[in-house]
């Protein structure tokens, strides 16, 4: 076990191949006009993200916060100026896509116009990423940047970590673990699934999600294999099961298990394994560049593919379909990328030598 040593620069990149490919299928699940039916799976991607977030998160911050190198109020500035920047991207986007669909007296979603009232409640509450007091009718969501709702709820159980988490024993976090399994439990016999979790009677549901997922991410990074061994042919199963996975057809009547089953085995044993393997350089560079532009393309899909519509609404025709949709999904990723390193990576730079030298100053 390792709590407090100080962390290798170790990088997972198989890990960011997985959080990758899991971020195209949710692109996937939201573009349904253009790529098909949403898999029946793939919204279990999100509690990948939330696993991995705790292992990554315990490697780069924990032996830090569990120290005292760095405090609790310096982490939550680091994780929201994290999320901040490209989030306020998709919040200007969607926004404008919204306003841009009043006006032009066209539904959104499911027959659904736009409600000036609750797009700018919904937009002033999201400035402070926060959710909506109401459901938002024309979106059916608590975020008009619809992913939000789970950066909410890692923004909450990073509160946690940050103040007892990282410290906390095996033990205590069992505690954490075994009350976010009962609660998951619930929630998958009363939605039938754990798709659940961006509406406020739903709430308990995606709390459950990020506080299981996450902490097992911990302990998971806790107990890891210390030294990555080279499997390239390991490396590609290991992104084959996911992609099995989250593609895979769960009969209506079985899924709430389905579900439980990948949360509390599947996506555990596959991070374990996952992180003590580096791959082929082929391999690396595919998953390097797919963890790189992954968090933007979660968080942009959305309103890039709404504007998609707007930009070429031609582009649901059936002579266009599915190759329309693949060439969507492919520049939505090109976008992620290029925004990711060329505006976001060096901002957070900026920010993290900035928070982190103003502590360490603060303490001479």
């Amino acid at each position: 076990m390792e709590t407090g040593k100080h962390p290798s620069q170790t990088r997972f990149v198989l890990l960011d191949g997985l959080r990758g490919i899991a971020a195209i299928f949710i692109i996937q699940r939201h573009a349904e006009d253009l790529l098909g039916d949403a898999l029946p799976s793939s919204y279990l991607g999100v509690d990948l993200f939330f696993a991995l977030s705790g292992f990554v998160l315990a490697h780069a911050y924990g032996a830090s916060l569990s120290e005292g190198r760095i405090l609790p109020l310096q982490f939550m500035k680091a994780r929201l100026l994290r999320l901040y920047p490209l989030y306020a991207i998709a919040l200007a986007l969607v926004t404008a896509y919204y306003i841009r669909m009043y006006f032009a007296g066209v539904p959104v979603m499911a027959d659904e116009y736009v409600v000036p009232s609750e797009l700018l409640l919904a937009f002033l509450t999201g400035l402070l990423f926060l959710p909506s007091p109401i459901t938002i009718s024309f979106n059916a969501a608590l975020f008009l940047v619809h992913p939000a709702w789970s950066l909410f709820n890692e923004l909450v159980v990073n509160l946690a970590y940050g103040w007892r988490g990282a410290k906390a024993t095996l033990a205590q976090i069992c505690v954490v673990l075994g009350i976010s399994a009962v609660l998951l439990v619930i929630a998958a016999l009363q939605f039938d699934r754990l798709h659940a979790g961006f509406r406020w009677h739903e709430m308990y549901a995606g709390m459950a999600r990020v506080f299981f997922s996450f902490f097992l991410g911990v302990v998971l990074y806790r107990y890891r294999r210390k030294t990555p061994v080279m499997r390239p042919g390991q490396a590609l199963i290991c992104l084959g099961l996911l992609i099995a996975v989250l593609a895979f057809p769960t009969p209506r009547d079985w899924r709430w298990i389905f579900d439980l089953f990948v949360v509390f085995l599947v996506w555990p044993a596959l991070i374990y394994w996952a992180s003590a393997i580096t791959p082929g350089p082929k391999t690396t560079s595919i998953a390097s560049f797919l963890g790189t532009s992954s968090y933007a393309v979660y968080v942009l899909h959305t309103p890039l593919l709404d504007w998609a519509h707007v930009i070429a609404p031609n582009i649901t025709s059936s002579d266009l379909k599915p190759f329309a949709g693949m060439m969507l999904v492919a520049l939505v990723v090109l976008i992620s990328w290029s925004l990711t390193v060329w505006l976001d990576q060096p901002l957070q730079r900026r920010i993290k030598n900035r928070i982190f030298q103003t502590y360490q100053l603060a303490r001479k």
